[in-house]
């Protein structure tokens, strides 16, 4: 196609918190990926910093697909660094005149808050996708005020438990709600349409049942509750388990320790995340993944376990339950320490009837997750906003 011939292509610049382990980091650069000849990206990082072996994984498929990456400040956020990186923002969003700014979660949208202050051109629509169902979980007072300098923007949930969770915000802050004909429901992309994986070793026979957790070591996670589960599960199961927590946060120091002294019996190890996990998980390295969420906007591990055929243990919240259908087995209540478990011990147990579940559901995650779907869905959101702007 003679692209002179063809319609402009748009110019996005998406803000994410930084390049590290993240759903939403991930989803930003997944869309890059998908919609990459339809549209000149541009990446703006909030927070610099050095990166981690996950961190260089992202940029490195950013730089594949040549696409000009801009740091923001080291500063911590509410020691002035919203701000710094709020300026910074707005001198590059003068220079650059991108048609769209795509924010993903609540530094992000803060950091463009800030740069509103500074003033910003007309014509500048704003997306933002919201990537979770608690928002401003810390930043409340910040988070109404940032809301109001968002005003007009569209938005998009990653699934209905998010949408929901934008409008219980701006209710009880008392702020107009995002109107219905600016808001949707786009389901996050990872199964770029790869073909089935071939079914892994019966449960790992001659060895121990290999557990994984992957993800933020953080509250939302449930990973506090871990020490409490492991003790209760062991108990329960008559197999050997190998119990790995792949993962960085707040809850890394007291989760090592544990694991040096703990005496379940298991062999638990903690290490760091886990780059390209998907790739990981089709490898067949592990026979189960455990994921004890407090709330969750939509779980791309999740995804990306089922769709590695990798049977998953987790809770029954928001932003799961769009994932799986009604039946799926091997589900219990956040926060339900005696309940995750015994749903944990039953999968360990019966590994067969647990790799069961996560294959009936497989075909249904890779229709409704993938990336194709989601760039396709987010190209029609981006023309929409052009041709359609804010008053």
């Amino acid at each position: 196609m003679n692209q002179a011939s063809g319609p402009r292509k748009l110019s996005v610049l998406q803000i994410i918190t930084h390049l590290e382990l993240g759903g939403a980091e991930e989803v930003a650069i997944s869309l890059a990926e998908a919609l990459h000849e339809e549209v000149d990206f541009t990446f703006f990082i909030v927070q610099g910093g050095d990166r981690s072996e996950i961190g260089r994984d992202f940029y490195l498929r950013l730089q594949a697909l040549r696409i000009p990456v801009y740091l923001g400040t080291v500063v911590p956020m509410k020691m002035g660094g919203a701000m710094v990186s709020g300026f910074k923002l707005n001198r590059l969003i003068r220079r650059l005149r991108p048609d769209i700014v795509h924010l993903h979660t609540e530094i992000p949208e803060t950091t463009f808050a800030c740069a509103t202050l500074f003033g910003l051109p007309d014509q500048l629509e704003v997306v933002r996708t919201i990537h979770n169902t608690s928002l401003w979980p810390a930043w409340a007072q910040i988070g109404a005020w940032a809301e109001r300098r968002l005003a007009g923007a569209r938005v998009a949930a990653v699934s209905r438990g998010g949408l929901d969770g934008l409008k219980r915000f701006q209710d009880a802050y008392g702020l107009p709600r995002t109107d219905e004909t600016r808001a949707q429901i786009i389901y996050a992309g990872v199964s770029k349409d790869t073909g089935p994986r071939p079914t892994p070793p019966a449960a790992n026979a001659s060895g121990p049942v290999r557990v994984l957790f992957a993800g933020r070591l953080e509250l939302q996670k449930g990973v506090d509750l871990m020490p409490a589960i492991v003790e209760r599960a062991s108990r329960l199961t008559v197999r050997p388990v190998a119990f790995h927590i792949a993962g960085s946060g707040t809850y890394a120091p007291q989760l090592r320790e544990w694991a040096e002294r703990q005496h379940t019996g298991w062999d638990v190890t903690v290490g760091p995340p886990i780059p390209n996990l998907a790739g990981y998980l089709h490898e067949g390295r592990h026979d189960l993944v455990f994921m004890p969420s407090r709330f969750e906007g939509l779980s791309l591990v999740a995804v990306e376990s089922l769709l590695a055929g990798v049977p998953l243990v987790t809770t029954r919240i928001d932003g799961l339950k769009e994932i799986f259908q009604s039946d799926y087995p091997l589900l219990a209540e956040p926060e339900d320490v005696d309940g995750l478990a015994d749903v944990l011990a039953q999968a360990i147990n019966d590994g067969d009837a647990a790799l069961h579940a996560a294959q009936v559901h497989r075909a249904s995650v890779m229709d409704r997750f993938s990336q194709t779907g989601m760039g396709r869905h987010y190209l029609q959101l981006y023309r929409r906003a052009v041709v359609n702007p804010a008053t």
